[in-house]
């Protein structure tokens, strides 16, 4: 069997999409705004019945493997070794030898994740046994609740420690230079290891598979960096992790929003004061790739940032790389010198900053803009042409005047001036959707979709009696019409998947919205519908003859005339009743 087949069937689609967007029962489909396009509705739909999707916004569309490589960024073969890892699926032995080379690889990044997680096993027991380290939590203010929820554990000193982890862990299949190729363990004179006296964060993906570790000292005596991470490795990049999203993205969904914070200890603290819906990033930027991740569960991202000049600057750098996520991020600013973790321990409100976020267009717009009146010429110019660089890429024209306003306010300029500069014609605005698809040709008539969908579900109904009505189909139609019938004729066993495979981006697209809009036709018959259309397409299948009689005429061919005349005079009178053309 074919593996992206196998994938369909082992996989229903509503399952999969439903993990990634909050999806609504609308009749017969389910609903929710497009994670690709910028919406207000919900124009995003989902056939559970012949597992496809179809965004009536942006055109985007497919089944279940196509989902994946779209919201992974991956190829095709990517999203179906995405799919078989991450439901643990076992695709069938006669799949291509380049899967099989991808099934490899994912049972070695499985081994991978299972020793990550076995060795964040051994660092909470060691915490248990470990005083001053569990009292260190503890003074911090983390309770019971979040040490089990987080999986914080300790990792104890000393080349012997390493040794007893080393022993336990080839009980379990793995050798001491699985430790080292995971630079867990480090060779020198002694065997050693970075993470050695330092409480242990236990670092998932959004899956939920243990593939990293953040370690931080607790010693006063300690002169070590205050952080240690595990380095980067082919299943473990910290510009596409978000710590705890693997145990917030379902409240994400259903709170309708995400507060992104910087450090592990600021995302445990929010989530002990209920807000639970907390991640962060690894002791990096946030990047685009994170706001992409983040984008698949909510619209609206609540970012906190330290009130200090960095975190303020961090806030700036990440204005200018939002705008191509289709998200609203708001800035909660606290007082400098605070994180989140320190402003929650003194009960600090944080409800109240929630309800006093700025938009992080507005926010950007005031950082840029402190101290205006003060700068020079040269410094004001550049401050203008880096406002309006960031506003010509937002896409809603009502926004971007709304901010361009604000500008002209904050800034005391005249508004025409703004607008001068923001309309520069060396300008070329960046174009985020993928190809324009004509909506024209996408559109069909009641009874032309019928009858394309009937032949779709059963292929004989198409033959050389009833070729001649695929030339009276609009153009997509038409198109995947004759591609049918030509290959039919060549091949009696070919089916709906082979034919899907065969087709452009667009022609899918044409074709998953036909299945989307309308269901199944049941119990009508072929027949009947074939004349409905006949009748509708009456005045273009008159055209055609008396455009065909013309060039019979002027050939001298007299038994085609012929042949055309009683022709449309049989077409007339059982479509037309006296009408003439």
């Amino acid at each position: 069997m074919d593996l992206f087949n196998f994938l369909k069937l082992q996989l229903p689609i509503i399952n999969v999409i439903n993990e990634y967007l909050a999806l609504k029962r609308a009749g017969l489909y389910w609903k929710a705004p497009c994670p690709f396009h910028s919406e207000k509705t919900a124009s995003f739909t989902v056939s559970p019945h012949k597992d496809i999707f179809y965004c009536f916004g942006c055109h985007v569309s497919g089944d279940v493997v196509g989902f994946i490589a779209k919201m992974e960024n991956c190829s095709q073969i990517e999203a179906a070794k995405f799919l078989v890892e991450k439901y643990g699926l076992q695709p069938p032995k006669d799949t291509s030898f380049e899967f099989k080379k991808i099934a490899e690889n994912i049972e070695e990044k499985n081994k991978y994740f299972i020793l990550c997680q076995k060795v964040a096993q051994w660092c909470i027991r060691n915490l248990n046994d470990d005083f001053g380290a569990k009292k260190y939590l503890q003074e911090r203010g983390f309770n019971q609740e979040s040490l089990n929820k987080y999986t914080i554990g300790y990792f104890p000193s000393g080349s012997s420690n390493i040794k007893i982890l080393a022993k336990e862990l080839i009980k379990e299949g793995f050798l001491l230079q699985d430790l080292v190729q995971a630079n867990i363990v480090m060779e020198g004179k002694s065997l050693y290891s970075p993470f050695e006296d330092r409480i242990i964060f236990p670092i998932k993906d959004s899956m939920g598979r243990f593939c990293g570790f953040g370690g931080r000292i607790f010693k006063d005596n300690d002169t070590r960096a205050k952080y240690y991470n595990s380095h980067e490795n082919l299943y473990f990049n910290k510009g596409s992790l978000l710590f705890g999203l693997d145990l917030a993205k379902k409240d994400i969904q259903v709170k309708g929003h995400v507060f992104l914070v910087e450090g592990y200890t600021d995302c445990i603290f929010m989530s002990q004061r209920g807000y639970t819906n907390s991640v962060a990033v690894l002791g990096t930027s946030c990047t685009i790739e994170h706001l992409k991740i983040l984008s698949r569960f909510t619209q609206v991202v609540y970012v906190l940032y330290d009130g200090d000049e960095a975190g303020r600057n961090a806030m700036l750098r990440l204005t200018q790389l939002c705008w191509e996520i289709n998200l609203e991020l708001k800035v909660i600013c606290l007082v400098s010198g605070e994180d989140p973790a320190s402003f929650l321990k003194k009960n600090g409100n944080l409800k109240e900053l929630i309800d006093q976020a700025k938009d992080i267009y507005s926010f950007f717009i005031e950082g840029f803009g402190s101290n205006f009146s003060t700068k020079s010429l040269q410094e004001k110019l550049v401050v203008v042409k880096k406002i309006t660089e960031v506003i010509k890429n937002i896409n809603d024209p009502i926004k971007r005047n709304i901010l361009l306003q604000e500008t002209s306010i904050r800034l005391n300029i005249p508004f025409d001036s703004l607008k001068v500069e923001f309309e520069n014609k060396d300008f070329k605005k960046k174009i985020i959707s993928d190809k324009i698809v004509n909506k024209e040709n996408f559109e069909l008539s009641s009874s032309e979709r019928d009858l394309l969908i009937a032949i779709l579900e059963d292929f004989s109904l198409l033959n050389k009696d009833n070729f001649y009505i695929i030339n009276y189909f609009s153009y997509y139609a038409r198109e995947i019409l004759l591609l049918l019938f030509e290959l039919k004729s060549r091949d009696q066993s070919f089916d709906f998947n082979k034919l899907l495979l065969m087709l452009s981006e667009e022609h899918k697209q044409f074709l998953n919205k036909v299945f989307v809009e309308q269901e199944s036709m049941g119990t009508k018959e072929f027949t009947k519908l074939v004349e409905q259309f006949k009748k509708k397409s009456w005045k273009k299948i008159a055209y055609e003859i008396k455009s065909n009689l013309i060039m019979a005429q002027k050939k001298s061919d007299y038994n085609e005339v012929k042949k055309l005349v009683l022709q449309f005079q049989e077409l007339k009178k059982k479509f037309v009743d006296g009408d003439e053309i």
